[in-house]
């Protein structure tokens, strides 16, 4: 078996969409001949957004370095390295952190001897992390960039060029870089001049409920997950609402929109005027096992798309795929999201609330019929998001990246 030094600041049990690629990367890799240790960020489990089967269950085998985030005390710590340093080195933030986890990775090299080295952002930690461990062991490293801070925009803007900046830096001195769609790929070889291979995220089938819970008995449009304010606008489905209640084709009575773990005021700001009577309940955040299963029984997925932003694709969508319910993404983002949909066959892009309620009335029709009805979905081509699949994906590239000759190392 090789052996690959595993760096991911975010990892289960931690209840956050970014720990589940990382997540499942190391559960499947065994199964590929790759043994992974893991450095990461502590997560006590007794936190209110801990899961611990987030990625389900890990190998009891697997080597799980957690280095807490360590308390800050005085005024050098909560200001100087906590407010200030981050924008002399946005690659070590958390700085505090940085420094324990740099100190356990050190350790770990010393005792342990690798193939290659494997590092995910955001944050830009394990990157630097990684870097430096390459330089240390002389050993290859992939960058895998699940988001771009040169793309998205993350944080403030007087912060972004600080960050974006070391971004560049770090993509420049991998051996390889790893994204998850083909728009933001074809950024990373503009700005790092480095190969770029593309992982999509995806759903792991493990997870979703032994047995179908039964159909929703209302009309019920479910959003899971957080709502990012100014990048994500469920506006637009909420007027199709009602021009669909105005032409007396809905029952306003017969559904429901449904947010699963967004916190409240986010939607209630936005149910004003005419919108303030809509049929909208907001819940509260549940497992990842729980809210796949309120994604079976859902009669329609919402996915709010980002819109203009280039490759951006929210993970959500391949739990999704996985729940087997049709999608309504809003708004068409043209090139990233819509895309994945129509070769899926798994639900229809939007923007207008015409076009959206003309959908729904569709749909609404087809439910009242059958309330488990779906669409002609493509399970094959669904099938390629499984995260197992996908893990086998990154154990070809770390098998080719890690015969990289040592005098090819930057």
């Amino acid at each position: 078996m090789k052996r690959v030094l595993f760096l991911a600041f975010y990892f289960p049990p931690r209840h956050n969409i970014a720990c589940y690629r990382a997540g499942c990367f190391a559960k499947y890799l065994p199964e590929y001949g790759w043994n992974p240790t893991v450095l990461c960020q502590d997560w006590p489990l007794d936190r209110a957004d801990s899961d611990p089967e987030f990625a389900g269950t890990l190998p009891p085998t697997l080597p799980v370095y957690r280095v807490p985030a360590p308390a800050e005390v005085g005024l050098y710590e909560r200001v100087i390295l906590r407010k200030i340093a981050p924008y002399l080195w946005p690659h070590l933030a958390p700085i505090m952190w940085w420094r324990n986890a740099r100190q356990r990775m050190l350790a770990i090299l010393q005792t342990t001897k690798f193939d290659v080295i494997w590092a995910t952002s955001d944050p830009l930690t394990p990157l630097a992390l990684a870097r430096e461990a390459s330089s240390i062991a002389r050993l290859p490293w992939v960058a895998d960039v699940r988001d771009c801070l040169n793309v998205q925009r993350f944080g403030s803007w007087y912060k972004r060029p600080f960050f974006r900046r070391q971004e560049r830096r770090l993509c420049r001195k991998a051996t390889h870089v790893v994204t998850v769609s083909e728009g933001l790929a074809e950024v990373l070889r503009n700005l790092s001049g480095k190969p770029v291979s593309v992982i999509h995220n995806g759903f792991d089938p493990m997870l979703l409920p032994e047995a179908k819970p039964k159909p929703s008995t209302v009309f019920t449009i479910l959003y899971a997950g957080t709502l990012v304010p100014g990048a994500q606008d469920p506006r637009p489905l909420f007027h199709a609402l009602n021009l669909c209640f105005a032409s007396g084709k809905v029952d306003p009575n017969r559904v429901e929109v449904r947010f699963l773990g967004t916190p409240p005021e986010r939607v209630e700001q936005l149910l004003t005027g005419t919108l303030a009577k809509l049929p909208v309940r907001v819940l509260p955040r549940v497992t990842h096992r729980e809210a796949l299963e309120a994604q079976v029984s859902a009669s329609v997925l919402l996915l709010l798309a980002y819109g203009p932003a280039k490759g951006i694709m929210t993970a959500k969508v391949f739990d999704y795929l996985a729940a087997g319910r049709p999608i309504l993404a809003v708004p068409d983002d043209g090139e990233t999201t819509a895309p994945l949909l129509k070769r899926t066959g798994a639900g229809v892009a939007w923007s207008g609330p015409k076009d959206i309620a003309a959908q729904l009335v569709e749909w609404y029709e087809r439910w009242q019929i059958d309330p488990g009805f779906n669409l002609a979905r493509d399970e094959g081509e669904i099938a390629r998001y499984s995260r197992k699949t996908q893990t086998g994906e990154l154990a070809s590239l770390l098998d080719r990246v890690s015969q990289t000759p040592s005098h090819n190392l930057r």
